[in-house]
């Protein structure tokens, strides 16, 4: 597909956005599979093992704490993009890695 067919990211800024894009979904990326529930808690498998955590929205970032296999991986605020099934996320308030998941196909 040439690039100028490409659909451009869209920064989600509102809970509301995010949770009509993405809650309640599996997401699959490299390795990684998990739900973000709308309720504030999102589960998975990291790496083979097992995630958890809570999340909330604050000033138009998606904010997380979580712990993989037990260990505590701490609080990140991250922006979060949309282009179709896909979230695109920036860890460290859009400063930091960048990383691609996209709703599971059945």
């Amino acid at each position: 597909m040439p690039a100028s067919d490409v659909p451009a990211w869209k920064r989600l800024t509102s809970r509301e956005e995010f949770v009509a894009a993405f809650a309640g979904v599996t997401l699959v990326g490299e390795d990684l599979r998990f739900v973000i529930h709308e309720d504030g808690r999102l589960a998975g498998v990291a790496g083979g093992l097992p995630l958890s955590g809570t999340w909330y929205w604050s000033d138009g970032l998606f904010c997380r704490t979580a712990d993989l296999d037990g260990e505590p991986l701490g609080l990140d605020c991250e922006v979060i993009e949309c282009r179709g099934d896909q979230m695109r996320y920036i860890r460290e308030r859009g400063e930091g890695d960048a990383s691609i998941v996209e709703i599971a196909r059945s």
